[in-house]
Parts: C-alpha cells; structure tokens; sequence
C-alpha cells in the first residue's frame, strides 16, 4: 500500500470525502499513527548501527540525524581493536566525575545524554577512540513525496485501522473511534507475535517487547 492508496481507503472506510478529510488532515492522522507505533513497538525495521570518532580531549559525539534512542555504545582502542561496553549514566555523574576534564582522561567508560543531539562521555578521551552506537531510529514518515514505508508495505493494516480511529475521533464518532482502535491493537498485536516467531525469545538478544500479549485460558473465549 502506497501513500495515496492509504488516504483512499481512510476515506472508503469512513465514508468522508476529501472536502471533510483532506490531505493535511489526514497526514497529522498518518504521523500520530507512526508515532504510536514507534513507541509501542520495538522493530528490526527501527534499528540502526553507526560509527562515529571522538576527537581527542572533546567527551561529546553527535548524534546521528534519525536517532531516537540508544540501545549500546561500544568504544574501541583503534591501536589494540579492544572493545569496551560504555555504562549509562546521568548528566550529573558525568558531570562529577569530570570535574577536571583537561587532566582527567582516558579511554571513556561512561555516558549520558546530554541534550536531544549530544552523548558526553566520562573520563574525557585522551585518543581518537571509535565509537559504536545501536540505537533506534525514527522511523521513515509515510507522505506524498515519501510513498511507501515499512509499515505501509508489511503491515498496512495498522495504518489503515490507526488513521481511521483518528479520523472518527475528528468526525465526533466515538463508536466507530473503538472499533478502529480495537483492529488497530489486534493488527499490532499480530506485528509483534510475527517479529517474536522469527527470533529467539531472548530478551538480552532480541529486545523486550513493549506490547503486552493478550492470551486466553484453556478452555476460554
């Protein structure tokens, strides 16, 4: 499903011309959709690796543009190729534990976020270390200079249902609000058991799952 054949439906499904749900409407509908997905779940699709180098006597890196949250940073010595699993920490510890960044260095173990761009990191590198980052990325957005994304082409019903239940809440329906948003869970709950059936049920290798699974007792309906 592309990005015009989405607003198409939405406005089969509701029965609302584009006079009504037009195509900036419906696009705010499209991101609060993403965004609930983004935090809901937590896909292959959305990870990410990159590399960055400190420079030497600087404790910050940038974050790359399409960062949403880190999930490990890994400082290497370039001279001996030793890899080292860097410690979350706070501002404050960071901050305490740099008191004397000019004197105080070496290969860094600790990190914080310093700002929505900036990672700090303690004690200040005293080489140009790598760094490796895993981290999430802020999904592709769907729209009309962007037609298909992950979500519109593996799993479009969670669009669709999602931006429906939007719709209807605009349209003052909280009826139908329910029932979309009822398709829109299932839909993402059928996402999830789907990316949990490829891997391994190892939380430390595959993440936990944010989306709680409904399951009914033997015998149950």
């Amino acid at each position: 499903m592309n990005y015009t054949e989405l607003l198409s439906n939405v406005r089969n499904y509701t029965e609302v011309g584009s006079d009504v749900l037009t195509d900036a409407i419906l696009n705010v509908f499209i991101i609060n959709t993403e965004n609930k997905v983004q935090k809901q779940l937590d896909l292959d699709a959305f990870r990410k690796f990159a590399t960055s180098s400190f420079t030497t006597g600087s404790p910050f890196i940038t974050l790359p543009d399409d960062f949403d949250l880190e999930r490990g940073v890994q400082i290497v010595d370039n001279t001996t190729n030793d890899r080292t699993w860097a410690e979350q920490r706070d501002t404050t510890f960071i901050d305490e534990y740099n008191v004397d960044r000019i004197n105080n260095t070496g290969k860094p173990f600790y990190y914080a976020n310093w700002d929505q761009n900036t990672l700090i990191f303690a004690p200040t590198p005293d080489a140009a270390y790598t760094v490796e980052l895993w981290y999430n990325k802020t999904p592709d957005r769907l729209s009309s200079t962007n037609t298909t994304t992950f979500l519109s082409t593996n799993a479009p019903e969670i669009l669709i249902y999602g931006v429906c239940a939007e719709a209807f809440s605009y349209l003052k329906n909280p009826t139908f609000v329910q029932l979309y948003e009822q398709k829109y869970s299932q839909a993402v709950q059928g996402l999830s058991v789907t990316q949990m059936g490829r891997k391994r049920r190892d939380e430390y290798a595959d993440g936990v799952l944010r989306v709680p699974l409904q399951s009914v007792a033997p015998g149950g309906k």
